[in-house]
Formats: structure tokens, C-alpha cells, sequence
């Protein structure tokens, strides 16, 4: 009968005890009857156990799994060149990268590790997470650049009064923090505060003159103001700085349509790109009257989209009500 064992098999014959036990019999002679003292036969029982243990011990062994090394932690130091990497990476965008990067850092417990930790939550749009790594920071030696990201955190999250305050606060420790300025830009544009958009546009840019999207978004300001040509010099200082900057080339061919220039619009156009663009320079006709030259550009549109072009579609559905509105009364 099997005595438990997950085989079945009987330990005792697996351990080869029962054999070491014959073999001892046939070594050791017989003990005469009446001659083994108790002693005796103490010292014989432990004998046999010894030996059997001996034999036991390799064959449990060779059971027992064997115990891996744990590797140790690699914690690398955050330097100031690492760091450098790091935030390039999270402003290109490169946000996985930027995660492989902080992986080795993020042990060491550091705030500058912390504060790349929120600010990398913030790029891949996990904002609470983003709020709770700033929070964390905003009483200690990074406190400007935490409220900066804690500022633009709450901005995202559409609670622009405490987004305004924490950005009033970072600028205040730290007047050259450039995203803080331009949040804040942003906020009065929203506000049409045009004042406090320039003052705020101008910090932004002293503090980072290379930052192309800082130009941009102040272009766009005087989009929203109804000042094209001062647009178009900021939008074409952007991408001189920034070919690939997607929004400010766009945002230039409106600049220029919206001065009626609208063969120029289509300087920076391709094929992926003419389609949209139609619709850009077709909707800033439709903002200057040309009703004609629009209603052309959206069909336009229409028919070099090989699937439904939407945004063609309803732009014609409101240039179609625009000149109904137009029309004199019969």
C-alpha cells in the first residue's frame, strides 16, 4: 500500500534503508542471545539510522528545487545628463521610452525623479495620477516646477481658477518658468484678456526663446484677435524653428487665407495635407464673404477624400445656409 507519497511509492524502498539494513546483517556478525546489552543495541539502532540518513540525504536533495539568486536591484543615479534625456524624451513624446529611461531612477526615491514621474503621467493624459506626483512636491526645493505642472494639470482638467492660482504661484518662485507663462497666456486668451495674453506670451518666450510651440500658440492668440498678419509672422517663426510642427503650418495657411491670399495658403500644402487644407482656406473664405471661392474649395475637398470628408460636408451645409440668408426676399 502506498504510505501517502504523491507517486505512491513506498519511501522506504525509495530511500534504499530496507537494503543498507540487509547489507548490515551480512557485515556485522549475529549477537550471541543474552550478550547485547541495552547499550548495545542503542548504539546499533543508531548506526542504522546514521546510514540511512547518509543515503536519504542526496536522494532529498536531488527533490528539492533549487533556490534561483535573487538579482539585485539596479538603482541608477539620476544625473543631470540622465535627466536631460528624460525630459526630452517626454516633451518629443517618446512617452515609452521615457518610461524605460526612469525605470532604473525611479528606486533612488529622489524628487527630480518624482517630479519627470508627474510629468510623464501628465504627457500620457493620466491626470490624477499627474496631480497627486505634483502635490507631493509643491512644499519642497522643486516647488515652482511642481506648481507649474500642477497649474497645467488643473487647466487640462477644466478647473481653470485653481489652475490660474498655481501658476500665479510657480511664476512667482520662479519667474522663468516658460510653460507657467504660457498657461496663463492661454487662460487670458480664453478670457479675452488680450493684455495679460501679451505680457504673459512675451515671459514665455524670454525664458525659452528656441521653443517653436510658444510662438505658435501666441500666433494663434492673434488669430483668435482678428489679426492675421501679426499671426503670420509668429507662425512662420515657428516653423522656420520647427518644420515639422503640424498645428503652426496649419494655423499658417488660415493666417494667410484670412487675408484673402489664399493662392499662398497652399505654399506649405501635399497630397496628405491638401485635403484638410481645402477645408482650412475654404472656411476662412466663408469667414471673409467669398462664398463662392469657399463652396469651391469644400467640394474640392470632397472629392480628393477617398471616404466621407465630414468636416467638407458640413461646412457646405453652412455655407448652403449662409446664402439662403443671403438671398433677398422674393
Amino acid at each position: 500500500m502506498p504510505d501517502g507519497n504523491d507517486d505512491g511509492r513506498d519511501l522506504m524502498t525509495e530511500l534504499g534503508i530496507g537494503q543498507v539494513r540487509d547489507d548490515l546483517q551480512q557485515i556485522l556478525p549475529p549477537p550471541r542471545p543474552g550478550l547485547l546489552s541495552r547499550m548495545q543495541h542503542l548504539m546499533f539502532a543508531a548506526l542504522l539510522v546514521a546510514l540511512a540518513l547518509a543515503l536519504a540525504g542526496p536522494a532529498l536533495a536531488a527533490k528539492r528545487k533549487p533556490v534561483l539568486p535573487v538579482a539585485p536591484l539596479v538603482v541608477a543615479p539620476p544625473t543631470p545628463a540622465a535627466l536631460a534625456l528624460l525630459d526630452a524624451a517626454i516633451a518629443d513624446g517618446r512617452l515609452e521610452d521615457a518610461r524605460q529611461m526612469m525605470a532604473p531612477m525611479w528606486a533612488s526615491g529622489a524628487p527630480q525623479v518624482t517630479l519627470r514621474g508627474a510629468e510623464l503621467a501628465l504627457a500620457a493624459g493620466s491626470l490624477p495620477e499627474a496631480a497627486d506626483g505634483f502635490l507631493g512636491l509643491v512644499d519642497g526645493p522643486l516647488a515652482a516646477a511642481a506648481r507649474q505642472g500642477l497649474g497645467i494639470t488643473r487647466l487640462k482638467q477644466g478647473r481653470a481658477a485653481e489652475a490660474k492660482a498655481e501658476l500665479e504661484q510657480a511664476v512667482a518662485l520662479d519667474p522663468g518658468q516658460p510653460r507657467a507663462w504660457n498657461a496663463l497666456a492661454v487662460l487670458a486668451d480664453r478670457s479675452r484678456d488680450w493684455a495679460a495674453a501679451d505680457a504673459a506670451y512675451a515671459k514665455a518666450i524670454a525664458a525659452a526663446p528656441g521653443d517653436a510651440s510658444l510662438l505658435a500658440n501666441r500666433g494663434w492668440s492673434m488669430l483668435m484677435r482678428g489679426h492675421p498678419v501679426a499671426a503670420e509672422r509668429d507662425l512662420a517663426a515657428a516653423l522656420q524653428m520647427a518644420p515639422g510642427l503640424q498645428s503652426a503650418r496649419t494655423n499658417l495657411a488660415l493666417a494667410r487665407a484670412m487675408q484673402g491670399r489664399y493662392e499662398d495658403a497652399f505654399r506649405l500644402s501635399d497630397k496628405k495635407t491638401l485635403a484638410a487644407d481645402l477645408n482650412t482656406v475654404g472656411y476662412a473664405a466663408m469667414a471673409r464673404g467669398d462664398l463662392a471661392i469657399a463652396e469651391a474649395y469644400f467640394n474640392r475637398a470632397l472629392s480628393l477624400n477617398p471616404q466621407f470628408d465630414r468636416v467638407a460636408w458640413d461646412n457646405l451645409q453652412y455655407l448652403a445656409e449662409l446664402k439662403s440668408a443671403a438671398r433677398p426676399p422674393q
